[in-house]
This record gives C-alpha cells, structure tokens and sequence, in this order.
C-alpha cells in the first residue's frame, strides 16, 4: 500500500474506483482493503512515462453575449516539472490556432526544467490570431522514469471594470519513448 502513496494523484483515484467496482463486482463479501492494496500494487509496478505529448487548449479570445463579439484575453501556459529529484526537458511548445495552424514555436532549444522548477510562455492578450480554439502541443523527455509535469493555462482579462479568469489543463495524447 506505501507504493501507491507514491503515485500520483490521478492514478490513486482511478485505483479507488477500481477498488469499489471490484468489491461491487464481487459482492458485499468482498475486503475492500485487499482489493485496494492488490491494485495498488499491480499500478505501482506499472512504468512511469519518460515523455509525452500534451494537448493543453487555450484561448485568446472568447465569444459572449450575442456570439458574435469577442473578448481579448491573454494567456499563460505553465509547465511545472512536479518532481522534487529529477529533471526533465521539454522540447516543444508549439502554439496553433483554431483551424490548427501553426502560429509560433515557443521552444527553440530543448529547454530543462530542474526539480520542481515552473517554465512560463505568454500569449499577449493584442495576440488574436489564435482565436477561440487555439491550443498549444507540448512535448517532454526525461532520461528516466519520472512524473508528469502539470501543464495548463490561464487565461485572463483584467481591463476597466471587467474582470475574467480561468483555467484549462492539459491532456496527453500520446507517450514517447525514453530519451536517448
């Protein structure tokens, strides 16, 4: 059970699910803290990733009231490199509009991101050509097993007596292979 404590937190949760499906599955019967410690091990066991592709969208712009007009909003995409012992290196940050054309290439060189260090790319809020799809492909390497990195966005306009603010989190696409 210590090994799951070390997962991260999606997976303790998808672990927990699986726990109570099992026991409902099996019957009332069932101990609960076996089934949980079982998959608990079996996940711990399971590879960490050493890179992936992260899908993260964002917004320069957003419809309101009749649909038709737009408010500007800058935007921050934040890679957080969660791990407190191990580096890892992002490679890309590529930002597309709302047809999926490339606009910019956020990353020139492989950039490393030491334990628990925070890497911020700015989208200025007079930037509209992303529009309301825009999104960002991010990809990261590692040369071991490590956590996921935290990739999301903010979005935000802070102009007259107007104020907005929201979120969006990324979603991996796909898992790479180990660094060479």
């Amino acid at each position: 059970m210590r090994k799951a404590m070390n997962l991260p937190w999606p997976v303790r949760g998808m672990l927990a699910a699986a726990a109570i499906l099992a026991i409902v599955l099996a019957g009332r019967d069932a101990d609960p803290r076996a089934t949980a410690v079982a998959l608990a091990d079996d996940a711990a066991g399971a590879a960490a990733p050493s890179g992936e592709l992260i899908y993260v969208p964002i917004y320069s712009s957003i419809y309101y009231e009749d649909g038709k007009r737009t408010l500007e909003l800058a935007a921050t995409l934040s890679i957080h490199n969660v791990n407190p012992d191990r580096s890892i290196t992002v490679t890309r940050a590529d930002y597309y509009n709302a047809d999926g054309k490339l606009i910019k290439k956020y990353v020139d060189k492989p950039t490393v991101l030491t334990p628990l260090q925070t890497t911020n790319l700015v989208v200025e809020k007079k930037n509209v050509a992303g529009g309301v799809g825009a999104n960002f492909l991010v990809e990261w390497q590692a040369a071991g097993e490590v956590n996921s990195p935290l990739v999301e966005a903010m979005m935000v306009n802070a102009s007259s007596n107007l104020g907005i603010a929201f979120t969006s989190t990324g979603k991996v696409l796909k898992r790479l292979p180990p660094a060479k």
